[in-house]
């Protein structure tokens, strides 16, 4: 498969629909940085199944599309279509039938994210098999064939088992990479089920355990339900037989009490009657007295009534005065209402009128109008026939003539092809001659091979020679390091202790005013003497600005003497003037004789030993045994002076052990030095002897190589003299039929007419549908507004008839508001009058009310008797009947027990009561059991299968559901057992063909490396190491090279120029084994001189002609723009939009050569 054509559609800055035709030979991208170079690299990783975001330079997949500039909206979505050509038919089985594929990929927004969808010749695949795809082609969106910027540093700086990637690519094991590791998934899926399948078949076996303790409850569960079944029918059986005598017994006690209830209503009716009697007598009397009452009330609020009825008659007199007014005031509002409807109803028909008229003159000038933007759009439409016509046949033309010139260019470079071809072979067939002439006269000199075996030999020798004098120079080391650790260990003490006095004395030594104790120095073994002469005056200074200080004291004449056998303290310490005085009358003496001497002290002398004691002339004795801090500070001093003495003597000391270390371990560096580069020597020796040997191999084969060769290249010299007089052939008929084809201005002049025609009846036509649109629009606008004036003129003829309506109804309410007026007007007086003839009335009331009030009083005291008898009759009957419900409530119990009793039956037994002893098992003619015995029994069966638990009752059918689920269980694990070994067979095999490929591409890459390498760098030589594994699926690989004049080191010791000539070569030596369809190199020739980029650009063209490799170059360098067979540049013309325009320098200079 062969890459034609990469089409971006809203990827990153490519936001218009942009094509990069992919063409054979080198094509290169330029442009300034920051125009959107390196998105063309993206967009082809893109398409080919990149699922890394970072590595696409993004934060997520989302920022591949468009996000949007100040002059363009943000996309939503983004395409990248690539073009293979299969017509070699190398595409896999699925896509094989197609002779072009058409690959995409489109991703769009959502509020979910963004999603991409794959297409195949727009079927919808998976991305898998996209990359796939590319990796059965040996690419891909990680292939080392598309180097990023900065990818050469990463292959650089890599480490062995990354670089094995590139071999994998050479042998084409990416594919298998990919198999492989879909295989393991599914392997460790296969083995992750057969865990599970144990699992659950441990699980299904406890619960099949579980199930037969189950299955044996159930049997017990069902033998207690049939006993439990049977003593619940004979309890039933006896409670329905005592519910029945209860029942019984019941009844007869009812009868009674009812003949007694009987007897009591009698009697109490009897009561009830005499009662009533005497309360008919006094309903007339009461209904009297309240009649009376009554009409007292009602007198009493008729003459409350006449006084408000003579305020309201005011206040309506009041009302209908200010309403005669209002209706005045509304009656001359609607009579002006009624006239300006009139003079707006007469305003609406002059208008319509008017409209009327207008509407006949303007008819005909809309008729013309119609007609002449019908014949302008006739006359538009065969101008565009016309024109559209013109242009086809414009285009067929210059297709034709294109197609033709392209014909022609295309055999112009394959005649340029074929000569450089015939010429190459030519050069290279001299060139094989040439060295099989030197090869012939190299052999008849001496043997290298035998050169090379002595001086492998005399390097062993060397080596060994080295290795003897390595081990006794380092044996010799221990000896003078001991002498150096001691001194330094020494030193070290001293050192620690000298910085711990100085630490303590200077710590003693702060304040602003610095004792005397520091200006004193005492001798050796007199510094506790000093101590206890002096105690604490030591911590007295010398300044007189002090708390406390000395004072210095000339006149020491008058001192007297100390006694015999004492010398004064001032011969053995150093103090300053000021302390003269003092130590001259402090004397030393021997402990011993201290307190025979002290009985001859003067005032102010005193003796002291040089171990601290001391006698004062006053009697104060202090032993030695006394500790004292200036003591302790003193010695410390004088001991710090010693240490600086001490230092001094142990720096020497240490200086010398050190020297003589120094100097064994030169000797051990010398002799490991001479041992490395013996070693060296004879690795390099042992390295050119199998370098010889091999080379004397290879170039026997070579030989029968050069041979073969020379005869396909006789071969290939007269097929492409063949060829290029065909070519010829071929491109004279281009020419004759390009001169065929009619003159460009004659076409061009009939399409500028078509044109200009076509743009004066557009013309014409725009005219006449503004005319016609401007009549059409006022005839409208005028219908609209007759339209308005029936509706106007309905609203104030509503209006009107509306005022006409209320003015009427206003009247007639003035009539009636005049003759409520006179009505009110007589009110007053009547009310007076009839107010007069209440009072009398109210005094009659009055003596009635109080006449009926005494008889019925007589009358309710009557009444009570009669009810008190009536009320004693009532209770009696009343218990009566309260017997009688009790005995009927505890009949009414009995029958409901009897009815609980049969229902119980139905409900336990499903049969009536009378079958009971059946189902109970009750024998004929034996004596029927307790009851309570039968229910303690029947307590007991429930209790005992409450005790079983909750009970699976369907247990059996589980069980035997679990067996079968069992044995489905191991057939699929022996499915999945036998899908486990299948799947390592399949491992092991792709393992296997991975190895093989690799090895054999291992050998191929490292040969062709080789030989890169030298042609990069002018000479040199490099090879390809794998390290870390022996299993060549796991090593890494390492670079060695030896550039002209260099040892063979590794590539991370080179120099940047020289890394990047490697990377490159490695990356082409595997092309050379496997070559892409694609190779796109991102700004390789940044670190490169122009002597280097010469020699990169001039490998380029070599691959190319070489490979089937189409070659895409990133680059700023204008040398290797120079040597590009086409140039595309970006641009950003306009900010955050990048563009794509291109130029053929091939045909440039053909076109500059043919001028």
């Amino acid at each position: 498969m062969r890459f034609t054509n990469l089409r971006l559609i809203g990827f990153k800055s490519f936001v218009d629909t942009t094509d990069l035709d992919v063409r054979d030979g080198l094509t290169g991208v330029v442009g300034p940085n920051g125009c959107g170079k390196s998105n063309l690299l993206e967009a082809l990783r893109w398409v080919m199944g990149a699922t890394s975001a970072k590595a696409l330079r993004g934060g997520g997949m989302a920022d591949v599309v468009f996000s949007g500039t100040s002059m363009r909206p943000a996309r939503n979505w983004a395409e990248v279509i690539l073009t293979l050509d299969n017509s070699d038919r190398t595409a896999p089985a699925e896509y094989n039938d197609c002779a072009v594929l058409e690959v995409s990929r489109r991703i769009v927004k959502n509020a979910d994210g963004a999603q991409s969808i794959y297409h195949i010749n727009s079927k919808e695949v998976r991305a898998k098999d996209v990359q796939l795809l590319f990796a059965d082609a040996s690419t891909g969106a990680n292939s080392p064939a598309l180097v990023r910027q900065g990818q050469i540093s990463e292959l650089i700086n890599a480490k062995p088992e990354n670089r094995r990637r590139l071999l994998e690519e050479a042998a084409g094991v990416t594919g298998l990479h990919s198999r492989r590791h879909e295989a393991e998934l599914r392997l460790r899926a296969a083995e992750q089920n057969l865990a599970r399948l144990e699992d659950v078949t441990g699980e299904l076996e406890s619960q099949k355990s579980a199930l037969a303790r189950q299955a044996r409850q159930a049997t017990r569960y069902r033998n207690l339900s049939g006993d439990i079944r049977r003593t619940a029918a004979g309890v039933a059986y006896l409670r329905w037989r005592d519910a029945m005598g209860a029942r019984d017994a019941a009844a007869i006690e009812a009868d009674d009490l009812a003949r007694l209830v009987e007897d009591a209503a009698r009697a109490a009716t009897a009561a009830l009657a005499a009662r009533e009697a005497t309360e008919e007598k006094i309903g007339p009397l009461r209904m009297a007295e309240a009649e009376a009452a009554a009409a007292l009330h009602r007198l009493s609020v008729a003459r409350d009534g006449l006084a408000a009825e003579a305020e309201r008659a005011a206040a309506t007199l009041e009302r209908l005065r200010q309403d005669a007014a209002s209706a005045a005031r509304d009656l001359a509002r609607e009579e002006e209402l009624h006239r300006d409807a009139a003079d707006a109803i007469d305003a609406i028909h002059r208008e319509r009128e008017g409209l009327a008229a207008r509407d006949a003159s303007e008819a005909t000038r809309l008729a013309d109008a119609a007609s002449a933007h019908d014949a302008a759009r006739t006359r538009l439409a065969e101008a565009e026939a016309a024109f559209e016509e013109a242009r086809a046949r414009a285009a067929d033309v210059d297709a034709d003539r294109r197609a033709a010139t392209a014909a022609l260019d295309a055999a112009a470079r394959r005649l340029e092809k074929l000569e450089t071809a015939r010429l190459d072979a030519e050069r290279e067939r001299d060139e094989l001659e040439a060295r099989l002439a030197a090869r012939r006269q190299a052999d008849g000199g001496a043997d290298p091979l035998e050169i090379a075996e002595r001086t492998a030999q005399d390097a062993d020798a060397r080596l060994g020679d080295a290795e003897t004098a390595c081990i006794d120079a380092r044996a010799a080391l221990p000896a003078t390091r001991g002498p150096k650790d001691a001194a330094a260990q020494k030193l070290a003490a001293l050192a620690a202790e000298r910085q711990a006095l100085e630490k303590i004395l200077g710590a003693s030594s702060d304040g602003d005013f610095p004792s005397v104790l520091e200006a004193i120095r005492a001798g050796d073994g007199y510094e506790k003497a000093l101590a206890a002469a002096l105690g604490d005056d030591l911590d007295a200074a010398l300044d007189p600005g002090a708390p406390a200080f000395w004072r210095e004291r000339l006149d020491l004449s008058a001192l007297p003497p100390l006694p015999a056998g004492a010398t004064t303290l001032a011969d053995a310490v150093v103090a300053p003037p000021a302390l003269s005085l003092r130590l001259r009358m402090v004397g030393v003496v021997d402990e011993a004789a201290g307190d025979d001497l002290a009985r001859l002290l003067q005032p102010g002398q005193r003796l002291v030993s040089r171990n601290g004691a001391l006698w004062r002339w006053d009697g104060f004795v202090k032993r030695a045994d006394a500790r004292s801090a200036a003591a302790v500070r003193l010695e410390q001093r004088n001991r710090l002076e010693r240490l600086l003495v001490e230092t001094a003597d142990a720096e020497d000391a240490l200086a010398d052990a050190s020297d003589a270390h120094e100097a064994g371990i030169g000797r051990l560096r010398a002799a490991e030095t001479a041992e490395r580069d013996a070693r060296r020597a004879a690795a390099e020796a042992r390295k050119s002897l199998d370098a010889m040997r091999r080379d004397r191999l290879e170039a026997e084969r070579q030989a029968a190589r050069l041979a073969e060769r020379l005869t396909s290249l006789a071969e290939a010299a007269l097929r492409a003299a063949a060829d290029q007089a065909e070519t010829a052939q071929q491109a004279e008929a281009l020419r004759t039929q390009i001169a065929e084809l009619p003159a460009a201005d004659l076409i061009e002049g009939r399409l500028d007419e078509a044109r200009r025609l076509l743009d004066a009846a557009r013309s014409v036509e725009t005219e006449a549908r503004g005319a016609h649109r401007d009549l059409t629009r006022d005839a409208e606008a005028r219908a609209a507004r007759r339209g308005e004036l029936d509706r106007e003129e309905a609203a104030w003829a509503a209006r009107a008839e509306g005022a006409a309506t209320r003015r009427d109804e206003l009247r007639a309410r003035i009539a009636r508001n005049d003759a409520e007026q006179a009505t009110a007007a007589d009110a007053p007086k009547a009310i007076e009058t009839k107010r007069a003839a209440l009072l009398d009335e109210l005094e009659k009331a009055e003596a009635a009310r109080s006449a009926a009030a005494d008889a019925l009083a007589a009358a309710e005291a009557a009444l009570r008797d009669a009810d008190a008898a009536a009320r004693s009759a009532e209770g009696e009957a009343s218990a009566a009947r309260e017997a009688r419900a009790r005995v009927s409530a505890q009949l009414e119990s009995a029958e409901a027990r009897v009815v609980e009793t049969i229902a119980q039956a139905r409900e336990t037994c499903d049969c009536a009561p009378e079958s009971l002893p059946d189902v109970a098992e009750f024998k004929g003619d034996a004596p029927l059991p307790d009851r309570d015995d039968l229910e303690r029994k029947l307590d007991r069966y429930k209790r005992e299968r409450e005790n079983l638990g909750g009970v699976n009752l369907r247990a059996d059918e589980e069980l035997q559901e679990m067996s079968e689920r069992l044995d489905a269980i191991a057939t699929d694990r022996e499915d999945c057992e036998a899908a486990i070994r299948k799947l390592r067979a399949g491992i092991g095999s792709i393992n296997r063909e991975a190895r093989e490929r690799l090895n054999a591409a291992f050998s191929t890459v490292n040969a062709n490396f080789g030989r890169l390498f030298t042609r990069l760098f002018n000479g040199g030589q490099a090879e390809l190491r794998l390290t870390d594994s022996e299993d060549v699926l796991e090593a890494g690989l390492e670079i060695y090279a030896s550039p002209p004049g260099k040892k063979l080191t590794s590539m991370s010791l080179m120099s940047g120029g020289e890394q990047a000539l490697t990377a490159t070569a490695l990356i082409f030596a595997v092309f050379m084994a496997n070559p892409a369809p694609v190779c796109v190199l991102d700004e390789v020739d940044a670190p490169l001189d122009d002597a280097n980029t010469e020699r990169f650009c001039g490998l380029l063209h070599q691959m190319a002609k070489e490979t089937k490799t189409r070659f895409l170059v990133i680059t700023h360098h204008a040398l290797t723009m120079s040597r590009m067979d086409r140039l595309f540049g970006v641009t950003m013309m306009e900010q955050g939009v990048s563009r794509l325009v291109s130029v053929d320098l091939t045909r440039a200079e053909q076109l500059a050569a043919a001028e």
